[in-house]
């Protein structure tokens, strides 16, 4: 029988242990997850969440869990990260980390996720994301999806001006039939403003801001019809008996193609309206502030514009998303002309700033805001009534000023409007061709979409 020694015994357990402990070094085999000192730190993984439903300007945003696997006691501390597989989905995504590390023993946190109200509205989309942990050493990393919808709030726009924006294209050029350019769409709204009437409505500064006079206050919020500056009656179901049109309308159907929520246009224009106090206009002008300047006049029609905008807001809890201006041919005289474009700039960043703010808040209220400010040049029609087609020195400085006002302020574009003449296609309208025909504003109106577009991406 063959004894084996302790002595033997010992060598041979020494030998087995300086084997184990090379094996587990992990040295030279490539591995990853180890330190300095040769000690592992294991692995760990991410558990995999469902695609999430984000609403943009929800306050509360989303909760995204995150929630961690340590495996072979590993004890690090890691770091968590998101961000969007392209630039576009993260954009306006803010992200908060409760907590953003964890350290040994934790493997839960939370990512809340909060989206802002873009400037223009928005189409539902998904955005993709990619969540990492991280230790310093080893990784994880899942895909993130978030189903957005849109903001629920109306999209509200700014009609202002002078007799273009109100719609002088001639009696009986409304084609609202149905499958007509200017039939009613359920989803294009309008304040129910009452009509320009300096003699029983607005004759006095006060009946500019006042409410009562302001809106039909049985119906404030009504599909819109052309002519939309002209109330509907409660009570008159066949809408509106009179027959020409205005730009907003078309304006509002080109905008409906990239919203899924309701548009609500607010009507503020008055024909012959000016910043210059002249005889032959109404009584209200377009001065976003007080001014000494003998020539110009008040500030009740800017003043009108912000109450109605802000009834609108208030009624609807919808989104000022534009600012639309037609207007200048009152102001081309030799005492206004040459201080229009600063009286422009003032007005649009007035209305900018003293408009109540609605759902994207305080920082949309100051002057260079991204609420754009869209305006079109001067008629240059030409037909047997009259031949616009060249200025003179004092309506020259105003059309100077309307291609200018763009490399003035943020965010405001111009539409260019040479082209759409009787000698194109499209006829005049009311009086001569100082007026814009149907067909000229329905082209308007498409163009002053576009404009709104490029206004938003112009810094």
């Amino acid at each position: 029988m063959n004894v084996i020694k302790p002595n033997l015994i010992r060598l041979t357990l020494l030998i087995l242990t300086a084997i184990s402990l090379s094996a587990c070094s992990g040295s030279d085999d490539g591995s990853e997850g180890t330190t300095d000192g040769g000690t592992s730190t294991g692995i760990f993984s991410i558990e995999p969440v469902p695609a999430m439903q984000l609403e943009e300007g929800d306050g509360l945003g989303v909760n995204i869990p995150v929630i961690l696997t340590r495996l072979q006691g590993h004890s690090n501390t890691i770091t968590l990260s998101i961000e969007g597989v392209q630039d576009s989905d993260d954009r306006l995504i803010t992200f908060t980390y409760a907590p953003a590390q964890l350290p040994a023993g934790q493997s839960v946190s939370t990512i809340n996720a909060r989206l802002a109200i873009d400037d223009l509205p928005i189409m539902p989309q998904q955005r993709r994301l990619t969540l990492r942990a991280s230790d310093g050493i080893d990784s994880a990393s899942i895909p993130v999806v978030l189903n957005i919808t849109p903001v629920q709030a109306p999209d509200v726009y700014l009609l202002a001006g002078q007799s273009n924006m109100v719609g002088f294209s001639g009696d009986g050029t409304k084609l609202s039939n149905l499958g007509g350019p200017d039939e009613p769409n359920p989803r294009i709204l309008q304040l129910n403003v009452t009509k320009n009437d300096q003699w029983e409505i607005f004759n006095s500064e006060s009946a500019f801001v006042s409410s009562s006079t302001n809106v039909i206050s049985e119906d404030p919020i009504v599909q819109a019809e052309d002519p939309l500056h002209i109330p509907l009656d409660p009570n008159n179901t066949s809408g509106k008996d009179l027959s020409y049109i205005g730009m907003g309308l078309t304006f509002a159907k080109a905008a409906l193609n990239n919203t899924t929520q309701n548009i609500v246009l607010v009507p503020t224009a008055w024909s012959g309206s000016a910043f210059c106090d002249n005889f032959d206009g109404p009584i209200g002008q377009w001065n976003a502030q007080d001014t000494p300047d003998p020539n110009l006049g008040n500030t009740w029609l800017y003043d009108r514009a912000i109450a109605r905008t802000n009834l609108a807001l208030q009624e609807t809890n919808g989104i000022l998303r534009g600012i639309l201006w037609h207007q200048g041919e009152s102001d081309a005289n030799d005492r206004c002309a040459s201080s229009y474009l600063s009286n422009l700039e003032r007005l649009a960043q007035q209305l900018r700033l003293n408009i109540d703010q609605d759902r994207r808040g305080g920082a949309l209220r100051r002057a260079s805001a991204n609420v754009p400010f869209v305006l079109g040049t001067m008629s240059r029609g030409v037909d047997e009534r009259a031949d616009l087609s060249e200025f003179w020195p004092d309506k020259q400085k105003i059309d100077d000023a309307h291609r200018t006002l763009p490399s003035k302020i943020a965010h405001a574009a111009v539409t260019i409007t040479d082209d759409i003449t009787p000698a194109n296609g499209y006829p005049c309208g009311n009086t001569t061709c100082i007026h814009y025909g149907a067909a000229a504003l329905r082209e308007m109106g498409e163009r002053y979409y576009q404009a709104l577009i490029r206004a938003v991406a112009t810094p």
